[in-house]
């Protein structure tokens, strides 16, 4: 998303309210704005809902050591296009607040918020939070937490994708893999501890991945109400073009370092576009866009992949150029962005299995490929324009589906808290 994106949508939104919200929600985040990764677009569209609901919006938005952030006037923070209540807190440390310096000041800040805003409901991002928040004096306000992924089993993953030994041994591979199975020790127990007691002290969970919903609650148990809610988007439609040759396929990451990143690019690499070029000669272009790109990947630039790195208008390049989208993304917990972006524009989507772990099995909405070939059918069959626009429609239509499903099931929580209250 765009700046000028996010701009149109909230003036419809401040419309939205007619009368002055008697109802506060306080969301502890990371920076949420701008939109400009996967995390940070899926809180916004939270923010927003929340704010179009009609209830007062205060966020509580951490920094790390490092961030520099500042308004355009020269004032600490950051410029919003909507209006609700911003302030800022920093940690030095996730899950941990023994060793984080800042702790007994976040406390304060917190707390005070908690006084002075009275909200009925504290939604918290992110289950490192839980070391935190549970320490607050939460006044009877509801406590509703959105886990962003299954970091337990998100961060083994990603380890053993970085394990030292990969690649061979080494003089250096035996201290190397001693600091890893330490960090990688730590990582799961701070994220077991903070997920289980997660499930314990919250009133509400509102999972924005389908299978980390299924796998963390058959893990850690618990009574609290658990409910899958997808991350909301609007995104402009993208027209089916007809009878175009070659296609034009995208591959889009918010970083090109990260094992999650990096095991997409790896598979449309080594895999993908060699398997489409020998079958299909000529017929498709591969694009890879995102901040980094061009440093990481551009010696495989060919008449085949085309290297853009960042790009400033991107919802005009995704109009005006864009057919498919294909994520291989093997790695990582969570719900993929990119995968609901390209579906909420009416894109086909190709991936792994492991792409679409955020959504519910749905035949038809996506292309979730189990091998080579299967690849290669899925590339072969949207070569037609007939079925590129019926995977378009289903793919749109199944995230709007999802979408309304889960702004009900909000509104629903919502709602019944102000019955309760009056």
């Amino acid at each position: 998303m765009i700046y000028s994106e996010t701009e149109k949508l909230a003036p419809d939104i401040t419309n939205t309210i007619t009368t002055p919200a008697t109802n506060t929600i306080l969301v502890i985040c990371p920076l949420p704005y701008p939109p400009t990764n996967g995390t940070r677009v899926h809180i916004w569209g939270l923010i927003l809902f929340f704010k179009q609901t009609g209830w007062r919006v205060v966020v509580a938005a951490y920094n790390w050591p490092g961030q520099r952030i500042f308004k355009a006037d020269g004032e600490p923070g950051i410029d919003l296009p909507i209006d609700i209540e911003f302030h800022l807190f920093e940690r030095s440390f996730r899950y941990s607040v023994a060793k984080d310096p800042h702790t007994a000041q976040n406390l304060h800040k917190l707390q005070t918020l908690i006084e002075d805003c009275k909200p009925q409901v504290v939604w918290c991002n992110y289950s490192d939070l839980v070391p935190l928040v549970s320490q607050l004096d939460l006044k009877g306000a509801h406590l509703w937490f959105r886990p962003h992924d299954f970091e337990l089993a998100h961060n083994i993953e990603t380890a053993i994708a970085s394990r030292p030994w990969k690649t061979g041994w080494n003089q250096n591979t035996f201290k190397q893999t001693v600091k890893w199975s330490k960090k990688l020790l730590q990582q799961t127990t701070q994220s077991f501890a903070s997920e289980r007691q997660m499930h314990r002290i919250s009133d509400r969970i509102f999972f924005n991945a389908y299978s980390d919903m299924q796998f963390m609650s058959r893990l850690y148990g618990g009574t609290v109400r658990k409910d899958w809610v997808v991350p909301f988007l609007e995104r402009e439609r993208i027209p089916v073009k007809d009878n175009k040759s070659p296609l034009d396929v995208v591959y889009i990451s918010s970083n090109y370092v990260s094992p999650t990143h990096l095991s997409g690019v790896r598979q449309l690499l080594q895999r993908v576009i060699p398997a489409v070029e020998q079958a299909m000669p000529g017929q498709f272009r591969f694009h890879f866009v995102g901040k980094g790109c061009a440093e990481h990947l551009s010696q495989y630039a060919s008449n085949a992949i085309v290297i853009h790195d960042f790009v400033d208008d991107l919802s005009a390049f995704m109009r005006d150029n864009i057919d498919i989208a294909c994520l291989p993304v093997e790695i990582g917990w969570g719900c993929k962005i990119k995968v609901l972006e390209a579906m909420a524009s009416g894109l086909p989507v190709i991936g792994l299995p492991q792409t679409f772990r955020g959504v519910p099995p749905t035949p038809g909405a996506y292309y979730a490929c189990h091998s080579t070939q299967e690849f290669v059918s899925a590339f072969r069959a949207l070569q037609d324009t007939n079925t590129r626009r019926q995977a378009a429609s289903a793919g749109l239509t199944t995230y709007t589906a999802w979408r309304n499903e889960g702004r009900q099931i909000l509104s629903e929580a919502l709602n019944q808290l102000t019955g309760s209250r009056e």
